[in-house]
């Protein structure tokens, strides 16, 4: 989720949250007499919004804003579910009249973590390569072996990184590498 979509959610709920609570505010005032709230209460004329219902003008005001509720609603639901992984980046051929090539980043950071579980340093490792705002990312969770001292995992992932670098020659990737311990057992 980019920063921007992040502010917008947050202030889409803080200011559905004030309506919701204005608009509670209301009965609790007059059933209490609370009186700053009771006076803000008596400010609405009831009477102009019973009219207001009989009128023409309401039905296709409801429409319209059933229809803009409708269109910003999906928006910001796809907006939200949208996928930021990729799977295939190209890289730099050394001569480029022999054409392209197409890498699949996903498939090697796979490999890159069966790898990684072969060795008796590291537990578990999985991957996921997306986007991180505008820079493709490769991020890989490492859980290490805590029967084993931390320097030599920490020395297995920076030759697991060495080699996905190599594989991944001249293109502009990112990678993130989380190293968690597993619990000591007694």
């Amino acid at each position: 989720m980019t920063k921007t979509l992040s502010f917008f959610n947050r202030l889409i709920v803080f200011v559905v949250a004030l309506l919701l609570i204005a608009a509670g505010l209301i009965p609790v005032a007059e059933y209490w007499d609370i009186p700053y709230l009771i006076d803000a209460a008596e400010y609405l004329d009831r009477t102009r919004l019973i009219d207001l219902v009989d009128s023409e003008a309401y039905v296709t005001a409801l429409i319209i804003a059933a229809i803009v509720a409708a269109v910003l609603g999906l928006w910001i639901l796809l907006a939200n579910i949208r996928s930021r992984a990729f799977s295939n980046r190209g890289i730099v051929p050394a001569d480029p009249e022999h054409g392209e090539t197409i890498v699949n980043v996903q498939r090697v950071s796979e490999a890159a973590c069966a790898s990684l579980e072969h060795a008796n340093e590291i537990q578990r490792a999985s991957s996921k390569v997306a986007m991180v705002g505008q820079r493709p990312t490769a991020t890989f969770t490492v859980v290490g072996n805590p029967d084993y001292p931390f320097e030599d995992a920490v020395r297995m992932i920076e030759a697991a990184d060495q080699d996905f670098r190599m594989a991944n020659h001249t293109m502009e990737l990112d990678t993130v590498w989380k190293l968690h311990l597993d619990r000591v057992t007694a």
